[in-house]
């Protein structure tokens, strides 16, 4: 069931604000440690950091399905929700690109940085729609 105040340019942000999300998740999931793209060595880490790490990581990208559901759907929570979620993903990437965490000896690869950088283009974009999804919605 449609929401009887949803405009057509509200619908429409809120399914670019899910579609950004969707996106973003789908392009991180592609950074499995020891895959084609993350080839950087973590052994030196603790398995309880490594572990703590890829969980937090893990839980990011299941919080943001959900709140992806929500805005596909024209949910005002879903808005604020996705708010902090593309925050977290950008500080995520400006942390490895400071090369603060996760410490590594190895360097950064160039897929690596392309899909980190796709990524913040996301959480921009994102951030744009969130906002405009609330606005329209008031």
């Amino acid at each position: 069931m449609t929401n009887p105040m949803w405009t057509q340019d509200s619908r429409l942000t809120h399914r670019r604000l899910g579609i950004a999300l969707w996106l973003l998740i789908g392009s991180f999931a592609t950074l499995v440690p020891g895959g084609p793209i993350e080839t950087r060595d973590f052994s030196h880490l603790s398995s309880a950091v490594f572990w703590g790490f890829n969980i937090v990581l893990l839980l990011l990208g299941l919080s943001g399905l959900a709140v992806s559901y929500g805005a596909w759907q024209g949910k005002r929570w879903a808005s604020w929700g996705a708010i902090p979620i593309f925050w977290l993903y950008l500080a995520v990437f400006v942390l490895d690109w400071a090369q603060v965490f996760p410490p590594t000896p190895d360097a950064m690869g160039l897929g690596l940085g392309l899909v980190e950088c796709f990524g913040a283009m996301c959480c921009a974009y994102g951030l744009v729609f969130a906002h405009r999804a609330l606005t329209e919605s008031v």
